[in-house]
């Protein structure tokens, strides 16, 4: 089967649009992280979402995103807004509490309470792995909504205080000394972030949610040294690697997901061994 065969599939469609869409907002979020030395933040907080996640399934919500954006944006407010601010526990320590934390809480109410339908193992997969959640989505489209909102509201965020998101990822106190206030501007991007998280993580899963926000980011810091370089080409990668990805997964009959990380690994590794190659000859 042809590519111009597969997107004649409703499902192909829609897991083409929504994968696009987060990876965008995904690769916009995961600049100020990566450049901020985060990296790992992105993987500690969409656990947050698997825990919420599971505690969503266990209720049997009809929505799970009431539960699990809030849980995963007070996470983010504390951690990326507020954590810095807060001297009792390092921030590495934080993280990792949180991380182990969280994914384990996820499981243990998984595995002790009843879900519906009864298949823990299969939950535990499609929360983490995203498993075939992407080839379900035209089966609930308003989710491609939802994706194509909070992408408009990303992009908009990020075009408008973008002078002030690179304040706040390099110099907060270059901000404090000017009069302004560079914690309205770290709540805000940690109110994005953790929404990003959440809404990728309900439609990707928690791996990949992960991967989209660390490496695409990693890949166009090796192409650029620029802010703004760095983050349009974090973006064009994100947006290259998903498509190619499900693709990639279709034709060969592969798991989507973790073939949309394996193809961001592929290019953060190709990138690299060009630079490497770039500075042996010049």
């Amino acid at each position: 089967m042809s590519v111009i065969e597969l997107l004649q599939f409703p499902f192909t469609q829609y897991a083409l649009v929504a994968s696009i869409l987060m990876a965008i907002c995904a690769s916009l979020v995961g600049v100020p992280l990566v450049l901020k030395r985060y990296s790992f933040m992105g993987f500690g907080l969409s656990n947050v979402a698997f825990m919420g996640m599971a505690f969503a399934l266990v209720i049997d919500m009809t929505n799970p995103m009431a539960l699990v954006m809030p849980l995963t944006v007070l996470a983010t407010v504390l951690l990326i807004g507020l954590g810095h601010r807060i001297k009792k526990v390092s921030g590495d320590a934080t993280l990792a509490m949180l991380t182990v934390g969280s994914l384990a809480v996820g499981h243990f109410i998984i595995n002790t309470f009843s879900i519906r339908g009864g298949n823990i193992d299969r939950a535990v997969s499609e929360t983490l792995f995203g498993g075939t959640r992407l080839l379900t989505l035209n089966a609930r489209p308003q989710d491609v909504l939802l994706a194509l909102g909070m992408t408009v509201i990303v992009i908009a965020f990020f075009v408008i205080f973008h002078r002030r998101i690179f304040a706040v990822t390099f110099d907060t106190e270059f901000m404090q000394a000017t009069g302004q206030k560079p914690i309205i501007y770290e709540v805000l991007l940690a109110v994005i972030t953790g929404s990003v998280i959440a809404m990728s993580m309900s439609l990707l899963g928690s791996l990949l949610t992960a991967s989209l926000i660390i490496f695409p980011a990693l890949s166009a810091m090796g192409i650029s040294k620029s802010y703004k370089g760095v983050t349009v080409y974090a973006v064009i990668i994100a947006t290259l690697c998903s498509p190619l990805g499900i693709f990639t997964a279709l034709l060969f009959e592969l798991p989507p997901t973790t073939t949309i990380i394996i193809i961001n690994i592929a290019v953060f590794a190709l990138l690299a061994v060009i630079k490497a190659v770039h500075k042996f000859i010049v």
